[in-house]
């Protein structure tokens, strides 16, 4: 739980919110997929730190809820970096917003396999085995409604593509580990180097946030670029 002007909302209500306000009024299909995907993420990811060390995140990412916060965070850190960027990437920011929510679903293993007590390297690309995995079965059980508007159901496939393709991409240059021979893809497109980015501020150690993440700080709603 967080404190919001001295009410207390959930990590995972400030992640539908994020989802509606965000995916909502560009894909309603693609904003009902990620509001299902809240409900099927491994039950850790609302309890675990964001770290199973303490050592690589600020503080408001460690303790119970600390991966949803730093997730969260995240999601705040590439909003910040598209109102500063001047190229036109509204054709990716729903994929690249999701990517920034649910980059660090599987980071300690997938939900129907075997979950570690630590941060598993290969979590990149974990995470985006279950996003896509996902995907295809939502497309599935939703085909009738998707062919109603094969536009509606283009940009969902785009949009799981762009999503998946920076989860994979997230840890940018950081991609061997010593104890894995798994080699990570390094970012390669603007949206993948920004949500890394996004990513590498948010966990440094330096780093605050403000929970009121709908809202600039005189009040007015952000827009994406």
């Amino acid at each position: 739980m967080v404190t919001i002007n001295d009410v207390e909302v959930s990590e995972k209500e400030l992640f539908r919110k994020a989802i509606v306000s965000e995916l909502g009024p560009v894909n309603p299909t693609f904003c009902k997929f990620a509001l299902e995907l809240l409900d099927k993420v491994p039950d850790y990811f609302w309890v675990e730190a964001a770290s199973s060390t303490g050592k690589h995140h600020p503080e408001f990412s460690l303790g119970d809820g600390g991966l949803a916060r730093h997730s969260l965070m995240v999601y705040r850190w590439l909003k910040m970096l598209l109102e500063a960027n001047e190229q036109d990437m509204r054709e990716f920011v729903p994929g690249m917003v999701f990517a920034a929510l649910f980059h660090d679903c599987c980071k300690r293993g997938l939900p129907d396999g075997s979950i570690q007590d630590h941060t598993a390297f290969e979590h990149p690309l974990l995470s985006a085995k279950f996003v896509l995995d996902n995907a295809e079965q939502f497309a599935k059980d939703n085909k009738d409604f998707m062919e109603q508007s094969i536009e509606d159901e283009d940009a969902f496939k785009h949009n799981v593509a762009v999503a998946v393709s920076c989860i994979e991409t997230h840890m940018g240059r950081f991609n061997t580990d010593r104890h894995s021979k798994t080699v990570l893809p390094k970012p390669k497109t603007p949206m993948q180097y920004m949500v890394h980015l996004a990513d590498y501020i948010a966990s440094r150690k330096c780093t605050t946030f403000d929970y009121s993440m709908m809202e600039d700080d005189d009040g007015r709603k952000e827009t994406s670029r």
